[in-house]
């Protein structure tokens, strides 16, 4: 009887640990897929300013599903933070030359601009779940200063646009 207690609980012990690794497993390929795409983008002098964009949103709204399905918020917090760390030199040198793309358009360019973001898959993504990951990871400081920056560099008047855009198209 007490052995095949001892079994038993052997083979949950067993059956937790390969679960838990396999999570931080992963969460640790998501991590690595997210710094090589933002490094290649961010370091391809080729690429366009809107191709950097699209990349860097779209690992952007990945990341926060990833954080959002993650329940326990000390790991939840350790993997939005391993994130910021891993990728925040990538992230900040594409915000800043897709800014630095923006000031150069004219008020039509930034209109037509606008009007193009609210077609991206990212968009209505991004604009539902940015509110509920700041509240959720707010104590990061990557998290508010990264959310910040795209608001006002990437965004710019576009924010304003699709937030506009997707409430009249009933989004």
């Amino acid at each position: 009887m007490k052995s095949t207690n001892i079994l038993n609980l052997s083979i949950l012990l067993l059956s937790a640990g390969l679960l838990l690794s396999s999570c931080a497993a992963k969460q640790a390929k998501q991590l690595l897929q997210h710094k090589n795409a933002l490094s290649a983008i961010s370091n391809d002098k080729n690429a366009s300013p809107q191709k950097k964009l699209d990349v860097l949103m779209s690992n952007m709204v990945t990341m926060m599903h990833e954080g959002m399905r993650i329940t326990n918020p000390k790991k939840g917090v350790g993997y939005v933070s391993k994130f910021g760390k891993e990728n925040n030199t990538s992230i900040n040198q594409i915000i800043s030359e897709v800014g630095a793309w923006q000031k150069n358009m004219s008020t039509a360019e930034q209109l037509a601009f606008g009007a193009q973001m609210l077609r991206k898959p990212y968009t209505k993504d991004a604009l539902e779940l940015i509110p509920k990951f700041v509240r959720k990871y707010k104590q990061i400081a990557f998290v508010s200063k990264t959310v910040g920056n795209l608001k006002s560099s990437v965004l710019g008047s576009g924010g304003g646009l699709l937030e506009k855009g997707l409430k009249g198209l009933g989004l």
